[in-house]
Parts: structure tokens; C-alpha cells; sequence
């Protein structure tokens, strides 16, 4: 039998983190981290209360806010589990999370780290859940919106998996997951190495696939298997600095590993269209903030 690990990194998930925690609890059998971000709400506190003198829970309370690639790595450098799973303090698992994905572990052995559907609330699927590498064109043609304005043209198709998924669909192999639920097995790590930590949040989670597929082994997405994910929930008191954070990741994404591949012309473009992208986003999530109020007024 597989040893697991879950690691949840927090910053301000407010109760959230008890719904984590106790589906952790509830629906696995090993050691549980929650490393907390030097969070200013009051969850770390309440968490600690609610769930005093549970010796599989550790706590690794930050003074400062190190992000989410340092963060796990403060568990997985150490790591003695045979997998860790990396969770995010607004998900929440159920008692088929965890098997059905360490069962299609054993199935395929070249399959070094994982995911699953991931729900929203009302049951519909993330689609962020699997998809594609980003490359120049397809970050062009979504920062554009291409692919809306133009639906028609297969050259503008989007190029993320979808999300229709059937979940009796066997385990396939994917290009990437999504950061908010991820299994990655202890020998595939080593071979690979721990999380970026020059990605505070956000891409650091694609770049991770890349090296695994660089390094040979499978990202896996196991569709019988699926968690519940509020998304956002600990970003939703700072929507800009995210916007900057996801943009500069986006950048160091390119860098790593495309820049050498393209024309000073073609880096020049995608640069500008990041750089755009966070101003035109940032201006939008600026302007929905202050709309209700003006309703309100």
C-alpha cells in the first residue's frame, strides 16, 4: 500500500481551510502539512483550534508570505512518502480522490505525477484541469480573444482539452494540470526536482509539467477520480497583485522554455501581448470593482 503526504498551503482561506483539512482528514491515512503564508485572517488560528491534538496534522507557520512553489517545497525537500499530494486550502477531496489515482499510478509506471477532474461547486468541470502547454501563437490568439471573435477558423480553435469529460474514460496522458490538485510520485521528484521557486503563484505548475515531460515521465489525468475546488478563494482580497503574479509567471513560462526558439521579433510581440494582457485585465477587475458600488450608491 502507497504512503501519501498531502501538503496545503495557506494564505487566507478563511473556513475553507477547516473544509480542507477535514476532507484530508477524513478521506486519507497519512501525514498532512499545512504550511501557512503568514496569513492575515484569522484561519490558521480557527484551523489549529478546530483540529487540536491531531497528530497527523504538522504546521508550518511562515512570517512571511514565500509563495506557493517555496512553500511546498518546504515539505517536499523532505519528503519520505511514496507520493505527495499537493492541495489547495479550498479544495476538498472524497474517499475516491486519492485511490482511484494511486491505482492508475501502479497501472502505468512512467506516470510521475497527476490530477483529476476538478469540480466547482455546482458540480461543472474546470477546464484548467488538463490542458496544453501555452506557445507564442496560442497565447497571442487567447490574449486577442481570437478564438471567440473568430470560431469558425480552425487556425483560432482553443487550445485547451475541453471540458467535456467523461469520467468512465480510462487515465490519459496530458501536456499539463492544474496547480490546485496535483499527486506527484516521491521517485519521479527526484528525478525532476522541486517546485520553481522564482514562480511566487501561478505557471509554476505548468512549468513543473514541461520538466516532467522533459524528464520522460507522463502527466496523468485520471477522469474517474475528481475533488471540489472554490477557486479563488485566497485571491480574491488581492485580484491585482494575482494578476501581476500569473503575468510575470506567464513571462518566466516563455523564457525558460521558448525563448530560444523564436525570432527577437516574435519574443518582442508575445512580451508586449503579457504586458497588455495584465493591463487590460487588470483594468476590467478594476472596473467590476467599482461598479457594484456605484450600484450600490
Amino acid at each position: 500500500m502507497f504512503s501519501t503526504h498531502i501538503i496545503i498551503v495557506n494564505y487566507n482561506a478563511g473556513d475553507w481551510l477547516i473544509r480542507s483539512v477535514r476532507s484530508a482528514l477524513a478521506f486519507s491515512s497519512g501525514q498532512i502539512t499545512i504550511v501557512d503564508n503568514a496569513s492575515r485572517d484569522n484561519s490558521i488560528a480557527n484551523a489549529r483550534a478546530e483540529f487540536s491534538g491531531q497528530t497527523r496534522l504538522n504546521w508550518i507557520e511562515n512570517t512571511d508570505n514565500r509563495g506557493f512553489a517555496a512553500a511546498n517545497n518546504q515539505v517536499l525537500e523532505t519528503l519520505e512518502a511514496d507520493f505527495a499530494v499537493l492541495m489547495n486550502p479550498d479544495c476538498e477531496i472524497n474517499e475516491q480522490s486519492l485511490p482511484l489515482i494511486l491505482d492508475a499510478f501502479s497501472a502505468r509506471p512512467t506516470m510521475g505525477i497527476a490530477s483529476c477532474r476538478i469540480l466547482n461547486e455546482d458540480g461543472s468541470l474546470q477546464a484548467t484541469c488538463r490542458r496544453c502547454f501555452p506557445t507564442p501563437w496560442s497565447a497571442l490568439v487567447r490574449i486577442l480573444q481570437l478564438h471567440k471573435l473568430f470560431p469558425q477558423y480552425q487556425r483560432f480553435a482553443n487550445f485547451d482539452y475541453g471540458d467535456d469529460v467523461n469520467k468512465d474514460t480510462e487515465t490519459q496522458a496530458v501536456e499539463a494540470i492544474s496547480g490546485a490538485f496535483m499527486v506527484v510520485k516521491k521517485t519521479a521528484l527526484k528525478q525532476v526536482g522541486l517546485l520553481d521557486q522564482a514562480y511566487f503563484m501561478h505557471c509554476e505548475d505548468l512549468d513543473w509539467c514541461k520538466r516532467f515531460e522533459q524528464h520522460g515521465l507522463e502527466v496523468g489525468f485520471v477522469s474517474g477520480a475528481s475533488v471540489l475546488h472554490a477557486k479563488g478563494v485566497s485571491s480574491a482580497s488581492r485580484p491585482i497583485k494575482v494578476l501581476w503574479t500569473l503575468h510575470l509567471g506567464m513571462n518566466r513560462f516563455f523564457d525558460t522554455h521558448y525563448s530560444m526558439q523564436y525570432s527577437w521579433p516574435l519574443r518582442y510581440l508575445v512580451k508586449l501581448g503579457i504586458g497588455l494582457s495584465f493591463l487590460a485585465r487588470s483594468a476590467l477587475t478594476l472596473f467590476r470593482g467599482i461598479l457594484p458600488s456605484r450600484v450600490k450608491s
